[in-house]
Parts: C-alpha cells; sequence; structure tokens
C-alpha cells in the first residue's frame, strides 16, 4: 500500500517511508539485543527494533548472509539507511510541529480511500492486509499522517524552488537524444537458397548460384523481382521483404548483416543455417521515438522528481547539523 502523492513532490517526502504494500515483516527472535537503544535525536530514543522494522524485508535478506565481515556489513549499511529515514521523519515532525502544520482526519480519510482504490481493496481486504503487515488501523493512520505532515513541510520550505521552464525541458530533450529516439530498425529483403544434399559439391554449386545472384543485384537488378525468381524463403512471394526489423527478431548472424547494411545497399552472401543468405535494407529510421510535444511531461515529471530529491536531501542535511544526534550502537557508525 503506498500514499498517492503529486509525482513533482513525491521525492520530497521520499525519507519517511509510505507503508509499503503487505509483506511479512522482521520479527527478531532476540528481544534482549532489539530492545538496545540503537541513539537518540535530539533526546528522542531510536530504539534498534524500531530501525529493523523500518528496514522491512532488506534486515531479514541481510541477516540470512552467511556468518562473516560481509554479513556484519550488510547488516550495518541497512540498520543506516533506515536510521537516516528515522532521522529524517523525526526532524520533519519537530519542524512542522513548531510550524503548525496540522492534518486533519478528513486528509487522512481521503488518502485511506485512495489506497483502498489503487489497491482494489474493499474494507475486508483492506483490514487482512494491515493484519498481514502487523498494523492495526490506528496505527497506519498515524504513519499516514506523518508522512502528510512531512510532505506539507517540504512544500511549505523548499516547494516552490522545485519547477523546470520549457527551455529546460527543451535543453534535456536535445541532450538526451538516445532517450527519445527510439529503437533502430531496418527494413529488410531477403533471399535464401537452401543447400539440397549434404556434400562439398551441393554447398559449392549453390554458393556459386548465390555469387552470381550478389552480381546481378549489385549491378542494378530489382531485388523484389529477383526474389521472387530465385528466393526459396518464406518470404519469396513478396519479394523477400520481411518488413521493419528491430534488433532481436532475426537470428543474430542475419541481424549483424542487416544492421550493418546502409540504406539501398545489398549485402554479401551469407552462410548460415542450411543454406546462403542475401539481404538488402531498402530503409532505415528509429521506431518508437517521441517527439518533444509527446515527450515533454515525461520530462517535466523526471526534471521536477529530480530537483525534489535534491532539495529534500539539503533540508535533511541542514536539519542534520543543528540536531543533537547521539549513536549509540557500532553499526551506525561509519
Amino acid at each position: 500500500m503506498t500514499l498517492s502523492l503529486p509525482l513533482a513532490l513525491l521525492a520530497l517526502a521520499a525519507a519517511p517511508q509510505p507503508p509499503a504494500a503487505p509483506a511479512a515483516a522482521a520479527r527478531p527472535a532476540n528481544r534482549l539485543t532489539v530492545d538496545r537503544v540503537a541513539a537518540t535525536v535530539n533526546g528522542e530514543v531510536v530504539t534498534l527494533i524500531e530501525l529493523i522494522r523500518r528496514s522491512g524485508p532488506a534486515y531479514e535478506q541481510a541477516t540470512k548472509l552467511a556468518p562473516g565481515k560481509a554479513r556484519d556489513e550488510a547488516i550495518a549499511e541497512v540498520l543506516r539507511k533506515a536510521f537516516d529515514q528515522v532521522v529524517a521523519d523525526k526532524l520533519f515532525q519537530a519542524q512542522a510541529k513548531d510550524l503548525d502544520l496540522e492534518i486533519t482526519d478528513a486528509q487522512v480519510d481521503a488518502q485511506l480511500e485512495d489506497i483502498k482504490k489503487r489497491n482494489n481493496f474493499d474494507e475486508a481486504a483492506f483490514q487482512e492486509a494491515l493484519k498481514q503487515e502487523g498494523l492495526d488501523l490506528q496505527t497506519f493512520r498515524a504513519q499516514i499522517r506523518a508522512q502528510l505532515q512531512n510532505f506539507a513541510l517540504l512544500q511549505y520550505k523548499v516547494g516552490s524552488k522545485v519547477k523546470a521552464s520549457d527551455e529546460d525541458l527543451r535543453n534535456y530533450y536535445q541532450s538526451h537524444p538516445q532517450e527519445f529516439q527510439g529503437e533502430e530498425e531496418v527494413h529488410v529483403r531477403h533471399i535464401f537458397l537452401p543447400i539440397a544434399g549434404g556434400s562439398d559439391a551441393d554447398l559449392a554449386k549453390v554458393q556459386a548460384e548465390g555469387q552470381r545472384i550478389v552480381q546481378r543485384l549489385k549491378a542494378g537488378e530489382d531485388f523484389a523481382k529477383v526474389a521472387k525468381q530465385v528466393s526459396k524463403g518464406p518470404a519469396a512471394e513478396d519479394g523477400g521483404d520481411l518488413g521493419w526489423v528491430r534488433r532481436g527478431t532475426l537470428d543474430r548472424v542475419l541481424e549483424e548483416k542487416a544492421f550493418a547494411l546502409k540504406a539501398g545497399q545489398v549485402s554479401d552472401l551469407v552462410r548460415f543455417g542450411p543454406g546462403f543468405h542475401i539481404l538488402k535494407a531498402e530503409e532505415r529510421r528509429r521506431g518508437g521515438g517521441k517527439t518533444f510535444e509527446e515527450a515533454k511531461d515525461e520530462i517535466r515529471a523526471r526534471l521536477l522528481e529530480e530537483q525534489g530529491e535534491s532539495y529534500r536531501k539539503q533540508y535533511v542535511a541542514e536539519l542534520r547539523r543543528d540536531a543533537l544526534i547521539d549513536v549509540k550502537i557500532p553499526e551506525l557508525k561509519q
């Protein structure tokens, strides 16, 4: 289950993680260990179990590694990431409180309904999902309220800085042509000459015939007409027309030959499989590309998300500089 926030500012609220899709939470067995105080943030205690729960499946996966240095480092990395999220969460909450940024019950209710709608949950399915997540409704509502409050804080502090002009969009489009030009395609015609027998003489006979055909084609004869006359391939009646071909749709040997040809160029004789092949690239193009107008909304969302994440990190860094953070366990120390 995830909150649905405007894409442009979704990254701004990334530090306090939204409630995830139902999944089994990590439940460590050693209570004496996990109830340790991991750190304090401005005097507020952060326990190890809080970090483990925030880590979710990542912690459980790390603990399943073979005992040793790699396992210890993986667990420490997971816990440090969770600690960064918890620190940001607590600092955001304190700031929101200072600014009197309150979230109403109606706003929380709206998010709950949105979650149900996007996950196709009726009330029974929703309650079952909460149960699988180890949550009750009150706790889940509190998580939603906290995230909405953090979102409101970040929107208040840095939201006005997140913007992308039409010039920014066009500059991105022009500087990232590979993202919008689509896939390379070749319009291919094909002649296939099978080797009827298995002797060297049979092979030599077909090869000689193929060489003569290549010479005719390179001398200017129409490929489609010649293909209808001599090809034994599946597209012979259509003049050997295989249509527009993308990478991955032909056998590798033939694909490499086809994509190496310039528009209008005929290949040499190609030995492959049960016979010989001759290819022609009628035209070349990029299929599935996007014009600037088609891509601009996608580009805007991408730029705003990148900016939002950058400003969020800057704001978190500012808050951490002024915070009193006391780490108690070695796993959280860099």
